[in-house]
């Protein structure tokens, strides 16, 4: 039986060879996850702070706020120090994840 250290070297190996194969443009989010090596719990957390903060957007829409400033501010203090900013931004928009959320945001870095 392989031991257990060569095993883990294949898989890591294998999942390089996914990240060359996966599909930039309709998984970019994915894709950035994986080439920086984010834990499952990592990809949690994101997923844990979009969903706050889309929610906290259509409170804030409700109440008639059209700045979105202290949302991005909060998203970019809470996001994993492996990712860029504005490259999560787009490609978590680019994959359709959180859209109304990225979307404010895209029109904030895009100033």
């Amino acid at each position: 039986m392989e031991s257990l250290e060569k095993r883990m070297a294949n898989l890591e190996y294998y999942q390089r060879l996914l990240v060359q194969m996966a599909d930039a443009e309709k998984y970019p989010f994915y894709l950035s996850v994986m080439k920086t090596g984010l834990s499952a719990e990592e990809i949690e957390d994101i997923h844990r702070i979009c969903a706050e903060l889309e929610q906290m957007l259509a409170e804030q829409k409700e109440q008639g706020l059209l700045d979105y400033m202290s949302l991005l501010t909060l998203f970019a203090g809470q996001l994993n120090h492996k990712l860029s900013v504005d490259d999560t931004i787009l490609a978590l928009h680019k994959q359709g994840m959180y859209v109304p959320l990225m979307t404010e945001f895209k029109k904030i870095i895009r100033k």
